[in-house]
């Protein structure tokens, strides 16, 4: 349970507080936006009952935004990336170029490679080769989950093969022989 918020502006509703954000993103200023909240009936029933009738100050809404509104832009831009995908997700799947999660596993290669190249700007070299480790863990499992998929679809194309045309592919293999399967960024 997250402990009760003690700020004039946390106390708000959650839509006033969506509302600000959202006029705090259009760049609209402090001073307007704290004099429209001070003149709603809800504010003036809150600091009138909570906070000895002391009204919203610019001061008040700057530490709010300082520790709240950029975890709301981080938050918006996870919605949007998260709608683009989706949408992207669909297209695909219905102009018949791969399941979503195909098109899920090239989405988080591309966010892999976008994760490798800002390793370099990572100024703690610990902390550097931490994330390097990583993120080797994860390509490492990526790749085991493309190169799977991979011989799914050779063993389903030997069985079809099998079936219908028994000399197109050995029933055995060599033990020696072996596949190389890349990933596909």
């Amino acid at each position: 349970m997250s402990p009760t918020p003690n700020g004039k502006i946390s106390r708000l509703p959650h839509l006033m507080r969506e509302e600000i954000h959202r006029r705090l993103l259009d760049g609209e200023r402090s001073k307007q936006i704290v004099a429209s909240l001070n003149a709603t009936p809800e504010v003036q029933q809150l600091v009138a009952t909570e906070f000895a009738g002391h009204p919203i100050s610019q001061a008040n809404l700057s530490q709010w935004k300082k520790r709240n509104h950029p975890g709301w832009l981080n938050h918006q831009a996870a919605l949007g990336e998260a709608t683009r995908f989706m949408s992207e997700s669909r297209q695909l799947s219905n102009a018949g170029e791969g399941t979503v999660t195909d098109n899920l596993a090239t989405f988080v290669a591309a966010q892999y490679a976008l994760a490798s190249s800002q390793l370099a700007e990572e100024p703690d070299a610990d902390t550097r080769w931490k994330r390097l480790r990583d993120l080797c863990h994860d390509v490492v499992a990526l790749r085991r989950g493309d190169q799977n998929a991979q011989r799914l679809e050779l063993n389903r194309l030997h069985s079809s093969a099998s079936s219908s045309s028994p000399a197109t592919f050995p029933r055995k293999r060599r033990q020696g022989s072996r596949l190389r399967i890349g990933l596909r960024l």
